[in-house]
């Protein structure tokens, strides 16, 4: 996981110094090693396991420090800051799935980029969902059905075209980085509307507000299925979910 010091200088964030990019340890992390030790490793051993153990503990207090920001901040410059500073989790929590799911977010967006009519003068302002969004539906599906490590692409295109057409009841929350109870959750989520895919990392972003032309998403990938690759697939398991879609 990479990370700017300097973006983390500029918003007051404590324990980073902008020094050949690396962070200051923890002195709370610091496991004492002496004569009255029980054992001690030799010095790089040491160096290292203070290293990531100070590194957990430092990002660990990071996201609280951005999301506290984020909550109480009401200027867009300090907001988009922290925007950037979250981004290195927003790429880890993508890079965390297996590799079949890295396929179907693959064959997704070569769906998005051959299925759609090229931008005109007619269509200029149409804004089909971002990459993120694609690759953030595609986990979600892939987590309904209980994250299996092989699957069928053909049956996993399938579920995730089933979804957009019905995407005006997508409402997607994940917990891993926030808590359900914390404040700016809270507030983002009482005014939700759908569709809805709350940034599993940022908790003031809707995904799904990156696009306005969810109508016409909804359309062709009702046409989609309509083709022969998908019109005779019944689903299996574990994509028996789709049955209600």
């Amino acid at each position: 996981m990479t990370f700017s010091p300097w973006i983390y200088s500029r918003m007051g964030v404590p324990g980073v110094h902008n020094c050949r990019g690396s962070f200051l340890i923890p002195r709370c992390q610091l496991r004492q090693c002496g004569p009255g030790a029980s054992s001690c490793h030799n010095s790089s051993q040491i160096r290292s396991s203070l290293m990531v153990a100070g590194s957990t503990c430092l990002l660990a207090d990071l996201k609280l420090h951005l999301y506290r920001k984020l909550h109480l901040c009401n200027d867009s410059d300090e907001a988009q800051l922290c925007a950037l500073a979250l981004l290195p989790y927003q790429v880890d929590f993508v890079k965390a799935s297996v590799s079949r799911v890295k396929e179907l977010i693959r064959l997704m967006m070569h769906w998005f980029k051959t299925s759609f009519a090229s931008t005109t003068e007619e269509n200029k302002f149409r804004r089909l969902p971002s990459s993120y969004t694609v690759e953030l539906l595609t986990i979600y599906i892939w987590e309904r059905a209980e994250k299996p490590l092989f699957f069928s692409l053909v049956q996993g295109m399938r579920a995730v075209l089933k979804l957009l057409v019905r995407y005006a009841e997508i409402d997607v929350v994940w917990h891993r980085h926030y808590h359900r109870k914390f404040p700016i959750f809270v507030k983002v989520y009482q005014k939700h509307t759908r569709p809805f895919i709350l940034d599993p990392v940022n908790p003031t972003i809707n995904v799904c507000d990156t696009c306005n032309a969810w109508d016409e998403v909804a359309h062709v990938a009702r046409r989609s299925l309509l083709k022969p690759l998908f019109s005779r697939v019944r689903a299996e398991p574990p994509w028996l979910f789709t049955n209600d879609w």
